[in-house]
């Protein structure tokens, strides 16, 4: 016997085919844009490092995440302050500042002995003054130079001094420190050799006078300041020093002039001339008429004196200071080389990054599916011909299934 229960409609209604299909491509594109995500924003951590590299090593990320220290990645500016010593990146001198101009930070509170660095380029910088200095009795010769640098938009601007020391004793950083085709080590021989052709004149004990009561020269002190051409390429000279003094020995009084004494003033002029076109250089003023790099400057600016170095010379005549053993041409960019605090991107280890990315896909999948699905349900219970009815429909339905329920079998007998 088989009983037989007439219905309007199924119980149940699978979604629509085309709905399926869609939850498939979600699954798999879904799974696949979560793990790419999750492998950022939990298989790494920030961790601090400190770096030369100001926003140029390894794991800062894209560069618009960056934000000079502000964001979550990026190097932090390097605050420095009066008295601190720097060397730029082609290092050939150690630089001491002395001086900060009063500025503003980001809350409009008065800045005073301290400025922010963030690598930026050194080439606003150059040489507003030097001096020269000789101390017979101490068989030294000191060459000094005062840097003024503008600050950039917004930033405060400082002056700095550098020197370089000559002497017969091992006063100076050695030139073979630096590799042998850098520009550092064609400085510091350049420097080097004229410096030997002024200490001749102490070697020969030619700081005496030469008018006056005979004596000994106890120190010789000249100072001027660079002269530059406004207009392009703006060719830059060492004019004849505007202040000079020679300090006898047994009385110490000032001499008339640099004529009162033996020694070739032009000794003096050239390391001048040659300290100038270097710090220049290490600044990263790479201008053709600078003496390391043009033979014609050279001969144009150096004296020849009773001491010229003739080997010395006919090198720097004709390859030119910069190219002694084949010293490569550096960056035509100086930077102030110093380590910055950067935070920087690391893999956590194998384990923790797979459990991690895992964790957290599982995580986001489950969510975003249980909302998906419960949307589709929403939309397929609206549709025409879904197992559901409104209170007023049902009602309906109930009544008109009890009068056909009273008029029609509801079991057949077989």
């Amino acid at each position: 016997m088989i009983v037989t229960l007439p219905f309007d409609y199924s119980i149940t209604k699978p979604f629509p085919r085309k709905y399926g299909f869609f939850l498939l491509a979600f699954a798999i594109l879904s799974t696949a844009a979560f793990v790419t995500i999750n492998v950022f924003l939990v298989g790494y951590d920030v961790i601090s490092i400190t770096t030369t590299h100001f926003n140029s090593a390894p794991g800062l990320g894209s560069k618009i995440w960056r934000s000079g220290g502000g964001g979550t990645f990026g190097c932090a500016p390097y605050k420095f302050q009066l008295g601190d010593i720097f060397r730029t990146t082609i290092s050939a001198f150690s630089y001491s500042i002395f001086d900060v101009q009063s500025g503003l930070d980001a809350n409009g509170t008065p800045i005073e002995g301290e400025f922010l660095y963030a690598n930026e380029d050194l080439s606003t910088c150059d040489v507003h003054q030097y001096e020269i200095s000789v101390k017979p009795g101490d068989r030294l010769i000191t060459a000094t130079a005062s840097i003024k640098c503008p600050g950039p938009p917004g930033r405060q601007g400082f002056q700095a001094l550098t020197s370089w020391s000559y002497s017969n004793h091992a006063m100076r950083i050695g030139s073979l420190v630096f590799p042998a085709n850098s520009l550092a080590r064609a400085i510091q021989e350049g420097m080097a050799n004229i410096s030997a052709e002024a200490y001749a004149d102490i070697y020969n004990k030619l700081y005496t006078t030469v008018e006056g009561i005979p004596q000994h020269v106890y120190k010789v002190v000249a100072e001027g300041q660079p002269s530059c051409d406004s207009s392009p390429p703006s060719p830059c000279v060492v004019p004849n020093f505007t202040w000079y003094n020679a300090i006898g020995n047994t009385d110490l009084n000032i001499l008339p002039n640099a004529s009162s004494i033996a020694a070739d003033e032009g000794n003096l002029y050239n390391v001048i001339n040659v300290f100038y076109a270097a710090v220049r250089l290490d600044l990263g003023h790479w201008t053709p008429d600078n003496i390391f790099t043009n033979t014609t400057s050279f001969k144009r600016l150096i004296r020849d004196t009773d001491s010229t170095n003739t080997t010395f010379r006919d090198v720097a005549t004709s390859k030119g200071m910069a190219y002694v053993n084949s010293t490569h041409p550096p960056p035509r960019r100086a930077a102030i080389q110093i380590p910055y605090t950067c935070n920087v991107m690391r893999r956590k280890p194998i384990g923790s990054f797979v459990v991690s990315v895992l964790s957290a896909t599982l995580s986001m999948f489950l969510g975003t599916w249980g909302v998906i699905v419960t949307v589709l349900s929403f939309i397929v219970r609206k549709n025409p011909g879904a197992n559901t009815c409104d209170s007023d429909t049902r009602n309906e339905r109930s009544w008109k299934d009890e009068q056909r329920m009273n008029s029609l079998p509801l079991m057949s007998y077989m």
